[in-house]
């Protein structure tokens, strides 16, 4: 049965997962005496029921456990919350050494029971130090993030007024105008969209960021997104020597899943693809395949070195500064374009060769493919 302490002078929450009812006891006096609060659990699943009740700073978990040893039970924390500490102890032999368990488990410690109890202690309060350093990142891009949302929502108002104007002064609503004030009006115009496209970024990456967005499943007719995408490509590479492809030949006729998080995934992969190629073509291509869909988004560019394939998904993360300042952009649109898609169940994979070109890969889950079947069925036996 698990248990609290109600000791908590430190302010600060230790879970402590073991099948072994006296270690339990034993650590929970070590870490009462220090004045920490302390929680208890005999098993990994128990643990894990704490964990989504509890706010904890360290986990001190038993490698050798029954149903789910230490290693299953850090990968289902992970799952849960990235940023905990976990310190893994065990007190057989055999294992593997410390070292390598440190490098193969997104652990922060690793205690031998066998050990004097303050060389736990020492364990506890480095992940503590760790633990306070993390927090203090996580408020400062939470204020950040506040910061960035609440100025985007000032911008979109003038944004708007502006985009009005110069259409109705480019639709003739103010009379007449020259040929040199329709090229002026038109780079306005551009500019008020480019704009606006990073207001609505910075909105849709801090809403996601903050955990507000929300998943609105319905039936995508698959051959409108591939039209829409075609305008926007279109657009795109409007006066560049590119091409731009749709190939539906293997989608299916309909996706459930969110269809405003779709779109926007695409307009941002086809968008940072457009900016880094300057011949050749670009493909949206949408295949089913083994009841699974994936929407891919091939380009002919400049390519990505392997060591910062994973790097162009950190937000405001722009790999060829001197680039991408003549291609605009503050490196959030990948990003997003990934935290959207893990909110849809997928992710966003990509691979690339400089000089040759990128294939971003969005993979929906598997119901995507397979419920419009479904709802059509249902429907024709009523």
């Amino acid at each position: 049965m698990p248990r609290r302490s109600t000791a908590t002078s430190r302010g600060q929450t230790v879970l402590v997962i073991d099948d072994q009812e006296d270690t339990l006891a034993s650590v929970r006096r070590l870490l009462e005496r220090e004045g920490f609060g302390v929680l208890t659990a005999a098993s990994g699943s128990a643990g894990l029921a704490l964990l989504k009740d509890h706010e904890v700073q360290v986990i001190v978990v038993d490698y050798f456990m029954p149903r789910m040893n230490g290693a299953q039970f850090v990968q289902e924390v992970r799952a849960l919350d990235p940023f905990v500490q976990i310190i893994l102890q065990t007190g057989y032999a055999g294992e593997k050494p410390a070292l390598t368990m440190l490098n193969e488990l997104d652990i922060q410690g690793f205690h031998d029971k066998t050990d004097e109890p303050d060389r736990l202690l020492l364990w506890i309060e480095a992940a503590l130090k760790t633990q306070r350093l993390i927090s203090q990142l996580r408020d400062r891009d939470r204020v950040q993030g506040e910061l960035v949302a609440n100025c985007s929502h000032e911008f979109r108002t003038p944004l708007n007024i502006i985009a009005g104007y110069t259409d109705l002064m480019l639709g003739g609503q103010f009379g007449a105008i020259s040929s040199e004030a329709t090229n002026a009006l038109h780079a306005v115009a551009e500019s008020v969209r480019t704009l606006h496209d990073l207001v609505v970024d910075f909105l849709d990456y801090a809403k996601v960021d903050a955990g507000g967005a929300t998943l609105r499943p319905e039936a995508v007719v698959v051959a409108q997104i591939g039209s829409e995408m075609q305008r926007l490509g279109g657009l795109l590479l409007d006066g560049t020597p590119v091409a731009f492809h749709v190939d539906l030949t293997r989608a299916p006729e309909e996706l459930m899943t969110d269809g405003v998080k779709v779109r926007t995934i695409l307009r941002n992969l086809i968008g940072n693809a457009a900016k880094f190629t300057r011949k050749g073509s670009i493909t949206l291509r949408i295949v089913e395949e083994r009841s699974r869909v994936r929407l891919e988004v091939e380009d002919t560019g400049i390519g990505i070195r392997a060591e910062d394939l994973q790097l162009i998904f950190e937000p405001f993360r722009q790999l060829d500064g001197s680039s991408t300042r003549t291609r605009g952009g503050v490196g959030l649109g990948l990003a997003l374009a990934r935290r959207l898609a893990r909110t849809l169940g997928g992710d966003v994979r990509v691979e690339s060769t400089p000089g040759a070109g990128s294939l971003f890969v969005l993979e929906l889950p598997p119901e995507a493919a397979g419920l419009p079947r479904i709802l059509r069925r249902a429907a024709g036996s009523r």
